[in-house]
Parts: structure tokens; sequence; C-alpha cells
């Protein structure tokens, strides 16, 4: 019998409630079960997307062309080291009414369910070690970046156009990196990508451009490119997905990610993301960086420094927090034995993706 014909008499109140209730859980665990399958429609911007990347003359953006120009010369960085990050209940909902995700690569846009915790009928961090965790190394790097901002929208071909070089120590100084990128992505896949390059626009958080494990935030200057990645003067990543942006700050008291609604316009950085992806035709294809570093002695002592504090407050306030802690230190073990067992078999050497800012950039524009 198919569930969704079954005919309930007004009268019979019970089994109604009985019948949409179990109608309600089938739809979740159908949802995430075709998740794993693959078999889910696509949701989010991915029709939309799809739908403009075969133009052959997707128009120019109103006003004409914008030139961007950014310069740093062995100026402050900030290395994201990999580690939890908090779903925001407004982005990614509740257990019961799960928002927020999309069927597209780890964590290119949303999160599915099944890689989430909870914890009292609410979610707590992504059940994944990201690149948005509120953790860093401080070091120095450089940035010397040209844009063009022309096409408005995606399309088979852009008037868009990117010089990119960037270069950076790991934060142990055990390695070197060079980042090119001269190739703008004329469209996306799971999002549009304007052109490649798009000027003041909202993203991520609950716009579906870019990850939602960032808040939504006002971007001054953005691209997505085909990049080459260098290590130690060797090229190990060739064609690899680069995405950089200019926006607001995010970041507040103990540089804590913010989530949606803290963003208040404040201050002005560049971001550096190289997923664990490389640019094909059907979309972004697995790819884990050949970085070399390994972070876990720094994760490490992140996480004695957040004890630390957490043991030094109140009882009833450290109670609250310790389960998070406990989380995080399970989520990191499994991340490091991950990490272990896919060099052990050469299928990774080192943290697969890199996340960088950039703090003293000099900016022109016209």
């Amino acid at each position: 019998m198919n569930i969704l014909s079954v005919s309930i008499s007004p009268s019979d109140g019970i089994m109604r409630i009985f019948m949409l209730m179990l109608l309600s859980m089938m739809v979740v665990i159908a949802g995430q079960s075709a998740w794993a399958d693959g078999d889910l429609p696509r949701i989010g911007l991915y029709k939309y997307t799809q739908a403009h990347a075969m133009n052959p003359n997707p128009p120019d953006r109103w006003g004409g062309k914008v030139r961007i120009k950014a310069v740093q010369k062995k100026g402050a960085t900030q290395w994201v080291l990999p580690g939890p990050r908090d779903l925001d209940p407004v982005i990614f909902g509740t257990p019961d009414h799960p928002v927020g995700w999309e069927q597209a690569p780890f964590p290119l846009i949303g999160i599915p369910p099944d890689l989430r915790q909870s914890r009292n009928g609410e979610y707590t961090i992504v059940d994944h070690a990201t690149p948005f965790s509120n953790w860093r190394a401080i070091g120095l790097g450089s940035v010397n970046m040209s844009l063009v901002d022309l096409t408005a929208i995606d399309g088979a071909k852009t008037k868009d156009k990117i010089k990119f070089v960037a270069e950076f120590d790991a934060p142990d100084k055990s390695h070197h990196y060079k980042v090119i990128v001269n190739k703008p992505l004329a469209h996306g896949f799971g999002y549009p990508t304007f052109g490649g390059v798009v000027t003041d626009h909202l993203m991520h958080g609950g716009t579906g451009i870019g990850t939602r494990l960032m808040p939504t935030e006002m971007i001054y200057a953005s691209f997505w490119g085909a990049g080459d990645f260098y290590v130690d003067g060797r090229l190990t990543n060739p064609g690899q997905i680069v995405h950089m942006m200019i926006g607001e700050g995010v970041r507040g008291k103990g540089w804590r990610l913010g989530k949606d609604g803290d963003a208040r316009g404040e201050g002005v950085v560049m971001h550096l993301m190289i997923p664990p992806y490389k640019v094909s035709a059907k979309g972004p294809v697995k790819a884990p960086l050949r970085t070399g570093y390994i972070p876990f002695p720094l994760v490490k002592e992140n996480m004695m420094k957040a004890k630390k504090m957490i043991m030094s407050l109140p009882e009833e306030k450290r109670a609250e927090m310790m389960p998070k802690l406990e989380a995080t230190k399970a989520l990191m073990m499994k991340t490091k034995k991950h990490v272990q067992e896919m060099m052990a078999e050469g299928k990774m050497f080192g943290q697969p993706f890199v996340h960088i800012m950039f703090g003293n950039v000099k900016y022109k524009v016209k």
C-alpha cells in the first residue's frame, strides 16, 4: 500500500496523528538515505547555475568593468587549522527540522544531516574536521593579485580575468607554498561563480553561495579559479579549485568564527581557500592537497588551552562546556587516524586543504 494515498477518516484523530508522524519519519529517513545514494533532487542554486552554464554570451555587469589590485609583501597571515565548527541553528535548523544541505561535495555548500553531531535536541558541531575552526597559526605571506570583473553571471565563457600569486610557509616552517591562478571558472556547479570574479555580493551562510559553514557576509571581491599549488618549488596539485574572497570581518573575541548575524561590517580580510578538489567538466573531483604539513601538534596545543580555560570556569558552566570539548577531542582523534591511514596508503600527504587569511593587504579599486 502506498502510504501517500491512504484515506483517513476525520473522526479518527489518533490514527491521523500517527500516520502523519510516520510519514514525517519516512521523509527524513528517505532524504538521508537518498543523500548517500546520490539520488536526491538537486536543491539550492544548482538548477539556476546549470541553466546559465551553457550560455554562449553571458551579459556584462551593469556599470561596466571593475578592476581590483591587491598586494601584500611579507605581511601577517593566519593559517586556519583543521578543527570543529559550530552549527548555527539559523542556517542548519534542528535534528527534527534539518535545513542547510545540498547535494555537493563536503564542505563546498551545505552539510548533510548525517555529518552533524547533536545533543539535547540541537545540532552542536560538524562530525568532520573542517577548514573553519577557531584555531590558527600566525605567519608571514605575500600576495600579488589583479582582477577584472566584467561578466555578470555564469556562462560558457567569461570576460573576467584573474592574475593571482600567493606565497606563504607552513606553520612549522617545514614547507614553502606558492599558489598561481590565471584561469577564472566561467560557471559554477552547485552555485554560480558569476563568470569567475564577483564584486559587492552577499555570500555564504543563508545565501547558498559558497560553504554554509561561514556566516552570511558581505564580500567586496571574490574569485573562483583553476590554479596550481606548489610545495617547495614542486608542482603537487595542478588544476586545483582555488577560491579567494575579500570580505567583512566575521571573527570575534578569541578569534571565534561568528554565526549568522554576528557580522557588523567591521574590518576587511582576504581569505585564500584551496579545498581538496580539482576542476573537471563534471564538477569538483576529489584531490587532497599534498601539503606535507602535519597539524596535529598545534591542534593538541589549542585543545589543551581550551581545556585549561574550561577548568577555570564555575562548576555549572564547566559542566555545560565539557561535553563539547570531549566531542571535539574524539573528532580530532578520528581525523588524525584517518590522515595517518590515508598517508600510509599514499592517498594523502599532510593537511589536505589550505585556508589562510592575509591581514596587511593594500587594495586599489577602479
